[in-house]
Order: structure tokens, then C-alpha cells, then sequence
């Protein structure tokens, strides 16, 4: 994925507990991961709906501007759901990897000082980080459930 993903390092001891029961049971984890993703997606969607980040704080309000010239003035990120809908996890054994291709999607989730266009040489204004991408905190038991039933699954 060339436009954002995001990658999280498990700290919590019972997670990681949990992951390695799993993987001692399972040598391809691709099933548990793609379930994960799809957790992981659909928070990332929520993020889009209610206008936060994974951590609950509220995305920074659109400029003047930017109100002015766009068609649904109230939505921000998504005017016509473009990066909304190109979110999506890649499963893989060992991994899930959740992100899109979309080539301005790092601009919004990290955001970018002021710059010049490269084709106008205009002065572009800054653009504030609305991060979207990530876990939020009431994700994880729905993550840990995923796990525990696939350790549950596997022990049968």
C-alpha cells in the first residue's frame, strides 16, 4: 500500500500471550488476522463518521477556504468518500496490514507544513494531521475475543 498503513507493536503482556498460545497452535494465521483487520476497518471507519482519531480527539475543523469551495461543507476527509472506502486490511500468516493506496491519504493522516505546488509553483496553506489510522482503545477486547475463539476453535 503506497499511501498509509499503520503498524502496531502489542505491549500489553496479556495480548502478546494470547497471540503466541495462538501461534504455537496455528502456522498460518491468516484466518485470526483477517478477522482482526476487519475490526480494525470498520474502527478506522468510525474514526471517518464521528471525526476523531483512533485516541478520540477531535480532527482539526476545515479552513475557510477549503468550506468554501467544497459541496458538503460540514464533511471533512470525505467529499466523495474516496479515501472512506479505499481503507481496507491486507491478511497475511503472521500479520495484518490496514491502509489504502490512495496517494494523499499520508497528507491527512500525518499533515504537511506549507508547501509549493509542484506543477503551479503556487504556495500551498498547511494542512492540519486528521490521523484516521489506527487502534482505537475499546477495539481490543473485540481483538482479544477474535483471538481466544480461534485459540478455542484450534484446541477442538
Amino acid at each position: 500500500m503506497a499511501g498509509a498503513t499503520f503498524e502496531i507493536t502489542i505491549n500489553d503482556s496479556g495480548a502478546r500471550d494470547l497471540f503466541k498460545r495462538l501461534a504455537r497452535r496455528v502456522s498460518n494465521m491468516t484466518p485470526v488476522f483477517a478477522e482482526i483487520g476487519e475490526i480494525i476497518t470498520e474502527s478506522v471507519q468510525r474514526n471517518f463518521e464521528e471525526k476523531v482519531s483512533p485516541e478520540g480527539e477531535k480532527w482539526a475543523p476545515l479552513a475557510a477556504a477549503t468550506k468554501a469551495r467544497k459541496r458538503h461543507p460540514g464533511e471533512i476527509l470525505v467529499e466523495l468518500g474516496t479515501l472512506f472506502s479505499s481503507i481496507h486490511p491486507e491478511a497475511h500468516r503472521d500479520h495484518v496490514s490496514i491502509g489504502t493506496n490512495i496517494i494523499y491519504a499520508a497528507v491527512h493522516q500525518f499533515g504537511i507544513g506549507r508547501y509549493a505546488h509542484l506543477k503551479t509553483r503556487r504556495v500551498m496553506p498547511a494542512i492540519p494531521a486528521r490521523p484516521y489510522l489506527g487502534i482505537r482503545d475499546d477495539d481490543w477486547p473485540e481483538i482479544l475475543d477474535a483471538i481466544e475463539h480461534w485459540i478455542m476453535q484450534e484446541a477442538v
